[in-house]
């Protein structure tokens, strides 16, 4: 199952010519939002009482994407997405402590692009696709430690630009959003927010 985006791209090159065909690199960075509730409900549930919590979350990745040019107007796109992660932190009064915890995600995505030529370099296109997530919690303090997955499929939205090099190299920037990612109940559920810049290289 993880292997279906890529697989069902590679499946396309029977039909297709090796220009359609493009590496997609891209540095991106993560503005991730989450609700902590989960996380004091266990400390709630484990005797803290006078409980004060935070989360925040940025962090940087890097990502590869394999894609295929159908035709000017109509792209697929497939690999792998590193969410980065949600930091959670609180303290409590009794008994007096404090606990931090994280939620990590990341995936495979399969998306469609819609392009909409500018000029013969400069492009736009919105996206739309799912990502089949891993998601895991981490807790750690003196009252507990605990850890829990969950995997998800959410949809995928996005909007970018493209700017042609030459024939064979596309600077790239897109703005992309995933929410949902994990459950309520036991990691609770994170929105992503990611900005991406990159180059595409065709072969």
């Amino acid at each position: 199952m993880k292997l279906i985006p890529l697989l069902s791209l590679l499946a396309l090159s029977t039909a297709a010519g090796a220009s359609d065909f493009y590496l997609l690199g891209e540095f991106t960075h993560s503005k991730n939002t989450l609700g902590g509730n989960v996380f004091d409900s266990a400390l709630s549930n484990a005797g803290a009482t006078g409980l004060s919590s935070s989360v925040k979350g940025g962090s940087n990745q890097v990502r590869l994407q394999l894609g295929y040019k159908v035709n000017p107007n109509f792209a697929l796109e497939g690999g792998y997405i590193d969410f980065g992660k949600a930091k959670y932190s609180s303290t409590y009064l009794t008994p007096a402590g404090s606990a931090s915890g994280t939620v990590k995600a990341g995936g495979l995505d399969i998306a469609a692009l819609g392009i909409l030529p500018l000029s013969d370099s400069f492009s736009v296109f919105a996206k739309a696709g799912l990502v089949a997530a891993r998601v895991k919690a981490e807790l750690s303090s003196p009252l507990l430690s605990n850890s829990e997955k969950s995997n998800v499929v959410r949809p995928l939205l996005g909007l970018g630009v493209s700017y042609k090099l030459n024939e064979s190299m596309d600077l790239r920037g897109e703005y992309e959003h995933v929410s949902g990612l994990g459950k309520a109940s036991t990691t609770g559920k994170m929105n992503d927010n990611m900005v991406s810049f990159g180059m595409a290289f065709h072969f």
